[in-house]
């Protein structure tokens, strides 16, 4: 009987992997899952589907701060360790300040390397956010690329990456790109945000940078099932391995611009060369706070006509944001590797972005009340 241990079960990415694996379970209820997070899955505005799974595994609220706590997570009734642990846990938001990465990144990660312990497999998820791109800078990133990023979160990750490595179990690390789907609220989220914004006015979505700059992606089911994939395979094997987690689509900013703009029916306006000259000479915090003061009035405007009276979602980017950067720090992830090796049998059941894998994002925030019932 597998056990599986979900650290961060009810955030954007654990919640996938709580679906894939519901999704894969046997009807004997041979296998153990227990999820643990910081919020109960009531509270997290999921659907009522997703919030049935929650039902059905053994699902603990704490404090993923709290040492104690953690150890109780790991507690089984029987003693024995984890088949597999997934530390999905780490904060991923942007904008936080330095010791809350520090706290919830980095020394999450330590502390769940050494319950790991005994474990048959640790599966980590850090984020693609840790490549600076380095001399050529638009080019699409291998795992062997230097993990050097600046930034508080960058770095809290790839500290966070060496503690699952030194875990003393079979570890897999991995490095989603830039991750939508069902729940995104700060990744994709802004720029579907801004396609709406546009169909609402009748104008074309004005799009930043130019068109070539890779801004890879994946979808978040894809990533928990490389996860799983992953682990799986991993479990055999000494040490760790590595692998980024990307969709084959290379996608570019044109290419995402045109699917969210095909999605809504609008046309991409890709600034004129005076313009992005302007951005470019703002700092990335600069350029944030005047693409959101342009764009939260009229969300906010939107959200009353159509009586969603609180919602969580925003068009704001926070400077850290990949967009936000995207001039001087292109966001190209090569995510072969994991297809590419003998026996783990992985493929990407979404192999780019495009209208038809963007539209699920919109239409669960509407049925949820968070998103304009506007139809797409």
């Amino acid at each position: 009987m597998p056990a599986f241990l979900i650290i961060g079960a009810a955030n954007f990415y654990g919640r996938a992997l709580v679906e894939q694996l519901c999704a894969e379970r046997p009807d004997d209820g041979s296998w153990e899952i227990r999820g643990v997070d910081k919020v109960l899955p009531q509270l997290a505005s999921f659907p009522g589907d997703v919030l049935a799974l929650y039902a059905t595994i053994d699902y603990r609220m704490g404090n993923l701060r709290c040492a104690a706590f953690l150890a109780q997570a790991f507690a089984r009734d029987d003693g024995r360790a984890w088949d597999f642990v997934f530390n999905f846990g780490a904060e991923q938001k942007f904008g936080q300040a330095a010791h809350v990465y520090d706290q919830d990144v980095r020394q999450l990660a330590a502390r769940v390397a050494e319950l790991s312990r005994g474990a048959r497999v640790l599966v980590h998820l850090s984020t693609a956010l840790v490549f600076s791109g380095g001399a050529n800078a638009n080019a699409a990133c291998a795992e062997d690329a230097a993990a050097d990023a600046p930034g508080a979160l960058a770095r809290s990750h790839a500290d966070a990456e060496a503690s699952a490595r030194a875990a003393g179990v079979p570890a897999v690390v991995l490095r989603p790109a830039l991750c939508y789907g069902p729940g995104d609220r700060q990744n994709a989220a802004p720029m579907l945000i801004m396609g709406q914004l546009s169909r609402a006015g009748g104008s074309a979505m004005p799009v930043l940078w130019d068109r070539g700059l890779r801004i890879s992606t994946v979808h978040v089911a894809d990533v928990a099932r490389a996860a799983l994939a992953a682990g799986r395979w991993q479990q055999a094997r000494a040490g760790a391995a590595v692998f980024n987690v990307a969709d084959g689509g290379d996608t570019t900013n044109g290419q995402l611009a045109q699917a969210v703009g095909a999605l809504f029916g609008v046309e991409p306006s890709f600034q004129n060369v005076a313009v992005n000259f302007m951005a470019k000479r703002l700092g990335s915090a600069e350029l944030a706070e005047e693409v959101n003061q342009s764009l939260l009035g009229p969300w906010m405007d939107l959200l009353a006509e159509h009586g969603v009276a609180n919602s969580p979602l925003s068009p704001y980017m926070d400077p850290e944001h990949p967009y936000c950067r995207l001039e001087a720090q292109p966001r190209g992830v090569d995510g072969s590797l994991i297809t590419r090796t003998p026996g783990l049998r992985f493929a990407y059941q979404h192999p780019r972005v495009s209208p038809e894998a963007l539209r699920p994002v919109v239409e669960e925030f509407q049925r949820v009340g968070l998103w304009p019932a506007i139809p797409i």
